[in-house]
């Protein structure tokens, strides 16, 4: 798969925002509740981010696109919060009064920090550890930027360097392996998104399978 390609796979994402949060924004006869909020929020800026990140790797600046990875996983992480809390609605209000995530307590009262959100996802989806320290690294100065501003090449390995706003030492292989990871951290989004809006929508059916895993998770310790 070339990058046009792998960029094409993505467009249709937009729409998808778009029809994720209509089902929200209609469940349940279209009653408004905190952690709506919450979700419409990430939503948009999801979708915002969709787009700086189609732009970015169409313009060939892959060093301000990489960062927007690590922005679309920490959308999952706060989404991933809401379902690990007791009261996911006051977990919403707080975070709209500006107390962040990460002061913030599970049910097992744990701070529920980037580091112990990323533990929790990665149960469900092992890679996600990987992508989060990967692209952490394009957020912060690091040897990542270093590499991308230079290269050496020849038997006396001659070393070039770059100062330009496009790409001059990307492989392709690690834009297609950037567009699959955002690709996936989206899905997980849509994934939580839909989860909320079947729950808003089925109230009693949620009660009875949060009970399950709540057993299930006592059952464990």
């Amino acid at each position: 798969m070339n990058i046009d390609r792998a960029l094409e796979q993505l467009k249709p994402y937009r729409e998808k925002h778009l029809e994720l949060g209509k089902t929200v924004i209609q469940a349940d006869g279209g009653a408004l509740y905190p952690l709506d909020l919450l979700v419409i929020a990430t939503l948009n800026r999801s979708i915002c981010l969709l787009k700086g990140f189609i732009s970015l790797l169409e313009d060939k600046n892959f060093i301000a696109a990489a960062p927007l990875i690590r922005l679309q996983l920490d959308n999952c992480l706060r989404l991933l919060a809401g379902t690990l809390v007791n009261d996911p609605h006051q977990f919403a209000m707080k975070i709209l009064e500006g107390i962040p995530v990460r002061k913030q307590r599970d049910r097992s009262n744990k701070l529920m920090t980037d580091r112990y959100l990323v533990e929790k996802l990665s149960q469900q989806f092992p890679w996600v550890e990987k992508v989060y320290e990967a692209t952490s690294g394009y957020v912060h100065l690091s040897e990542k930027h270093m590499f991308n501003a230079m290269q050496a090449s020849g038997e006396d390995y001659k070393l070039t360097l770059k100062i330009t706003d496009r790409d001059a030492f990307v492989p392709d292989t690690l834009y297609i392996e950037a567009i699959g990871a955002f690709k996936a951290i989206t899905d997980i989004l849509f994934e939580y998104v839909y989860g909320w809006a079947y729950t808003k929508d089925n109230p009693e059916e949620a009660v009875r399978q949060l009970k399950r895993r709540l057993q299930a998770e006592s059952n464990d310790e």
